[in-house]
């Protein structure tokens, strides 16, 4: 996670400097356009696709998971872990947060 925010502030340094003409001549240009493309190729898998995968302690819990099943998942993982946490309320009445908190607490036992 730290190195994806020094990623995202190099990706930002090299696209103020391209957009502000503070790179006027064409080597500097050229060298912000390969700081952002670094940046790309790096958050990129090896294939050349993004991922939008869920991680939480190592483990995979699919693509493009929402906050209602992230939140489920740490909860039930949670309370694997001997910390309960489960919010009855949402586990009853929202299928994402259920389905997290389920996968959760399997994979965290």
């Amino acid at each position: 996670m730290k190195f994806s925010k020094h990623i995202g502030v190099s990706v930002l340094i090299a696209a103020t400097l391209t957009f502000t003409g503070c790179t006027q001549d064409q080597e500097n240009l050229v060298a912000a356009t390969a700081v952002v493309g670094a940046a790309v190729v790096v958050a990129s898998n090896s294939d050349g696709s993004h991922t939008g995968d869920y991680y939480h302690h190592d483990h995979n819990y699919g693509e493009n998971r929402n906050y209602s099943y992230r939140r489920g998942v740490r909860d039930g993982c949670d309370s694997a872990k001997g910390r309960w946490s489960k919010d009855h309320d949402r586990f009853r009445h929202d299928n994402n947060y259920k389905e997290g908190w389920k996968a959760g607490h399997r994979r965290c036992r």
